[in-house]
């Protein structure tokens, strides 16, 4: 290997692997990278004649999704600062292309790899828990809302960030041969643990409740991590029961925001003001809370208004105060509906909802296939396993029946689309090597 290419695969090839250090950085430095990536993949795609990492029947899924995406915001054209997350979103998915094309060039899965993942993870982990036992992080920044967040500072959002990580450092154990048919290396179950403690010490309740859910659905699907998940779970329960004995302060304890003010937040109390003209179900729950109930009542009326096309990425924020719309009290309205199939059903209509939910059936039924193909395995196939997992992390980015993020918003549309480029390379490795 020349030395350029030596210096084109570290630089690409390792920031790939690296690109969760990015996320941490900012949205400025993960997306800098995203534009060199594509530019670089383009590049080699073309200049090597391998068009089918384009003509595919997933390149031709994200496309449609994209065109509704567009025409729905020249459709619903408010200002430019609103349309660009629309017109320009058809990168997102390049960007999973680009992970494809730059893991089958390099070996890239390899101890390197998993070495920066245990440094790289260990380190959050260790911050995290200094902010939790001592209200400040290795940085200085101070809990806030009573719920850590390590170096993401005021961004309460270390919890999902972990979360979406994790399957890829479970892809690395896997790779590395440190998960096998059957020896398991006691060190991962135990810094597995860890960093589902971590997301359980941030309070982040969606996170820990899809947590749950990707480990089932692992446990669930694939023989040969059974064991592990369940070492794993011994280890999260004896952490999160010891830890928090250690925290002085009642605030943080997170099971009080996990189950106690959930429980509330369902049955209403405290917002029983409201009642009057926001009705429970059956008389006795909200959905979720008060408040995402509002959020969802108001995009219903929005999407009612152009049920078809939608109303555009950034449509809910800019309609939600207008007066043929908004509730009592300006109630429900916010910068997005708080649920990725809520969003894009007002966002691009029945055509990318429907898109939507093709995607999520697609990768359910991936997931049964995948069993199959394990169970009938006489071996530990690490590439069969290697997508099961990822098959798992995509699944839960779009569980359906919790609060999200914004489905739009740069920073997780990266998080959401990275892992689609590890799939797509597990899917067509093993489909070729199949054949």
């Amino acid at each position: 290997m020349s030395f350029n290419q030596t210096v084109v695969k570290i630089f690409f090839g390792y920031g790939i692997l690296i690109f969760p250090l990015f996320l941490l950085l900012g949205p400025l430095v993960s997306e800098f990278f995203l534009i060199l990536l594509i530019s670089y993949a383009f590049y080699f795609i073309l200049s090597e004649k391998r068009t089918y990492f384009f003509l595919n029947k997933y390149s031709l899924f994200f496309l449609a999704f994209y065109l509704s995406t567009l025409v729905s915001t020249l459709v619903n054209f408010y200002n430019f600062d609103y349309a660009k997350s629309g017109i320009f979103y058809f990168r997102i998915f390049l960007f999973s292309i680009a992970v494809w094309f730059t893991l089958s060039k390099y070996e890239l899965l390899n101890k390197k790899m998993l070495n920066f993942y245990i440094i790289f993870l260990s380190i959050i982990i260790f911050d995290s828990l200094v902010q939790f036992f001592t209200g400040k992080n290795l940085l200085g920044y101070e809990i806030i809302k009573s719920r850590i967040s390590s170096f993401f500072g005021d961004e309460l959002i270390l919890g999902g960030f972990l979360l979406r990580i994790l399957p890829i450092f479970l892809v690395c154990l896997i790779m590395n041969n440190k998960i096998g048919e059957k020896k398991i290396y006691i060190l991962y179950p135990i810094l597995t643990s860890l960093i589902c403690v971590n997301i359980y010490l941030t309070g982040e309740r969606a996170s820990f409740f899809l947590l749950i859910l990707l480990f089932s659905i692992i446990f669930f699907s694939n023989k040969y991590l059974r064991k592990f998940t369940i070492f794993v779970v011994i280890f999260f329960v004896f952490f999160s029961f010891i830890l928090p004995k250690f925290q002085s302060s009642e605030n943080l304890n997170p099971a009080t925001r996990m189950f106690t003010k959930s429980y509330e937040q369902i049955i209403g109390k405290g917002e029983e003001r409201y009642e009057e003209y926001k009705k429970k179900f059956f008389n006795k729950i909200y959905v979720f809370s008060h408040d995402h109930q509002g959020h969802y009542m108001l995009a219903y009326r929005i999407f009612i208004d152009s049920p078809i096309l939608g109303t555009g990425p950034k449509g809910f924020r800019y309609l939600c105060r207008n007066k043929i719309y908004i509730l009592k009290n300006n109630d429900g309205c916010s910068t997005h509906p708080h649920n990725t199939f809520v969003q894009i059903l007002t966002s691009n209509g029945v055509i990318g909802f429907t898109l939507l939910i093709i995607s999520f059936l697609y990768i359910l039924i991936e997931i049964f296939k995948s069993r199959k193909k394990i169970d009938h395995q006489n071996k530990f196939d690490k590439f069969l396993i290697s997508e099961n997992i990822i098959l798992c992390g995509i699944f839960i980015n779009l569980w359906p029946l919790i609060p999200s993020g914004n489905f739009f918003n740069n920073w997780l549309s990266m998080m959401y689309f990275y892992p689609v480029g590890f799939y797509l390379y597990f899917k067509f490795r093993n489909e070729k090597k199949i054949s």
